[in-house]
């Protein structure tokens, strides 16, 4: 059974649905430039953050004016102005009153204003390490070419930037070109004192030059700043070597980790096979040995316990 809708009843529902319903409000204005000119077919682009699907565009008239009118003045509404040649400028919270036609301005800063504003040395500096960290990013990929003109590029914008001379120490380096490795390592150690790391450059410049009073000397810093680090520098160094047959200078590199780090465990074993590669067995086993005693459980402990079945 329905139930009759009394007049009163009726009135009640009216007056409640007239408290939910929206109520539109308009915005109206100009937008200017830094000069206050005001500035044709910018694009205003309206958001509500609570509703996501709600999205309205306005686009200025030939005198920059604006008006902009909204069903529902409750939301504080999101505004983007843009155009090209300008800064983007966004504007939260814009509360637009219902009922009622609110005037606000706007400001656009064109994108040469603003370029100008800015410090031209931190531009330049924005210029030179961007080359530089591209440099990076290629010296990572092993393209040195590129790597190698992108260091040279910073540095041509700022000569005494340290660390693009150390990015280059690092190229010549991989490419074995021990003099210039050597000269830009020692412009990096002038320049950018806290890299640390260049000393790695530095001792490998010194041993390829046949310098090697100076490399020892390199090498008994790195020691003494930072053992760990030093020995997995030469390490890979002398893992190098050997990868390539240069079967004595690797030895004698792992004989120098295992000077200042008698339980470098991956050391004994490549060691180890240096002395199988001579035929000197009971060196072989010895290394070989204490490899499988200080670390077991490595991948190459396997390969280590086959090879001592061999120098037996």
């Amino acid at each position: 059974m329905f139930r009759r809708i009394t007049p009163f009843l009726l009135s009640l529902l009216l007056i409640c649905a007239a408290a939910v319903a929206q109520v539109p409000g308009t915005l109206t204005g100009q937008v200017f430039d830094e000069n206050g000119d005001p500035i044709a077919e910018v694009k205003i682009t309206i958001t509500d953050p609570e509703a996501a699907t709600f999205l309205q565009e306005e686009m200025t008239d030939k005198r920059g004016k604006f008006s902009i009118r909204v069903n529902n003045s409750v939301p504080r509404y999101y505004f983007k102005l843009e155009k090209e040649g300008f800064q983007s400028m966004i504007v939260p919270e814009v509360k637009i009153p219902g009922r009622a036609r609110t005037r606000r301005d706007f400001d656009l800063i064109s994108a040469a204003a603003a370029l100008a504003a800015r410090d031209p040395e931190e531009i330049e500096k924005g210029n030179y390490v961007k080359l530089y960290n591209q440099g990076v990013s290629a010296l990572e990929a092993q393209s040195f070419g590129l790597a190698k003109s992108l260091f040279e590029g910073a540095l041509e914008k700022k000569a005494d930037y340290g660390p693009a001379h150390g990015g280059l120490a690092r190229v010549y380096w991989k490419q074995e070109d021990w003099e210039n490795a050597l000269s830009s390592a020692q412009r990096s150690v002038e320049l950018n004192p806290d890299d640390t790391e260049i000393q790695q450059v530095l001792y490998a410049a010194y041993n390829g030059l046949g310098q090697t009073d100076k490399a020892k000397a390199i090498l008994a810093e790195m020691q003494a700043s930072d053992p760990a680090k030093a020995g997995l520098n030469m390490f890979n160094e002398a893992a190098d070597l050997y990868n390539n047959g240069q079967l004595a200078e690797a030895k004698g590199m792992f004989e120098q980790i295992l000077a200042v780090q008698p339980d470098h465990a991956k050391t004994h074993y490549m060691l180890g096979l240096c002395y199988v590669s001579e035929g000197a067995n009971a060196e072989a086993k010895e290394h070989l040995n204490r490899f499988l005693e200080l670390d077991p459980e490595d991948p190459d402990a396997a390969t280590a316990q086959e090879m001592l079945k061999y120098v037996e």
